[in-house]
């Protein structure tokens, strides 16, 4: 029997059915209910042109970092959260001007569940980064190390700075290679939408 040969009773409730399915297809697509670690990390501004989003996030290796007392610290100790990974020295240039900048990142940052890593790859360790904070009044960033840079080699970084924008998954999502301008509002609102945990 064709759908010409149904009732009217029947063709209501395959209408129904059909809105049903249709309804919960939008539910399970719409932001509001989409997984709190899918964003938009596409680049929509001139200020984020030094932003390189990926074409699909991409697993990063679970590197370790070493804290000032001799203690690790890993990635995987971030899941869950958005990361920003600066790879930095004390005799990079453009890397010490960027320091203030994402030192009061993090403090801005710190309410939508991102944090701010600067990873430092002196040779002279934490005596040379803890030198450096004081000298330039740096207070919220930790002070992280990478002896013989172990962990950048592992991150497929080839210069610095660079930076790794890491969504709470534990992927890469996008990557800064060279200098940004990290206190914008159009910088802090891309973080936020990109590796941010939705409400």
């Amino acid at each position: 029997m064709g759908q010409s040969g149904l009732s009217t009773k029947s063709k209501l409730a395959i209408a129904a059915v059909a809105s049903a399915s249709l309804i919960g297809v939008i539910f399970l697509i719409s932001p509001k209910h989409a997984s709190d670690h899918s964003a938009d990390c596409t680049v929509n501004n001139e200020i984020l042109q030094t932003i390189q989003p990926a074409d699909a996030p991409q697993d990063v290796p679970d590197v370790t970092f070493f804290k000032a007392d001799g203690s690790k610290t890993t990635l995987k100790d971030y899941a869950g959260q958005g990361v920003i990974l600066n790879l930095w020295a004390t005799w990079c240039a453009p890397c010490v001007r960027e320091m203030p900048e994402l030192d009061a990142l993090k403090a801005d940052l710190a309410g939508d569940n991102i944090d701010v890593l600067a990873v430092s790859s002196d040779r002279a360790g934490h005596t040379a980064i803890s030198e450096f904070y004081e000298k330039t009044g740096i207070k919220n960033l930790d002070a992280l190390h990478d002896p013989k840079n172990v962990a950048g080699r592992a991150l497929g970084v080839r210069g610095l700075p660079t930076t790794l924008i890491i969504n709470p998954d534990s992927k890469e999502v996008a990557r800064i290679v060279g200098i940004h301008k990290y206190d914008t509002e159009e910088s802090k609102a891309y973080f936020k939408r990109c590796i941010g945990t939705l409400p």
